[in-house]
């Protein structure tokens, strides 16, 4: 199992998830705050390994909707975001850290319980992508 520290609201310190639970209640937070404001800006949470220099580096995007979401994926191999398999180049989407509006690919939502299944394989894998989702390299 990976630790990962989890950037989500501003102000607030990184939370640990250490474990499939962890981040359970971390998507499940985000859920109901993006339900209980009504839209239409969905949020996104940053994770990272705590110590890079022991560890080697990886950032996670992890971007939650109502019943879609994505996870950007960045290490030493590369950046790479989840894609659906439609075209990259339509209108971006819109999704929220920390109260500063962020753009990503218009392919890159998927259905939620994929988001959830490959983040857990984030966990349980020290914070590798997941085969259980479709990825396509991405460069900011």
């Amino acid at each position: 199992m990976a630790t990962l520290m989890a950037y989500y609201e501003a102000g607030e310190d990184p939370l640990p998830v250490d474990t499939t639970a962890d981040l359970d209640a971390l998507v499940k937070r985000m859920a109901s705050e993006f339900a209980a404001q009504g839209g239409p800006v969905p949020p996104v949470a940053e994770l990272f390994r705590p110590d890079p220099w022991a560890e080697g580096w990886v950032v996670v995007r992890l971007g939650i909707g109502a019943d879609r979401g994505f996870i950007a994926h960045a290490d030493a191999d590369g950046s790479y975001i989840t894609t659906n398999s439609r075209a990259p180049d339509g209108e971006p989407l819109i999704y929220d850290y920390q109260g500063h509006v962020r753009e990503f690919p218009a392919d890159a939502e998927i259905p939620l319980d994929q988001v959830v299944k490959a983040a857990h394989d984030l966990v349980t894998t020290d914070g590798r992508r997941s085969a259980a989702v479709t990825w396509r390299s991405w460069n900011e």
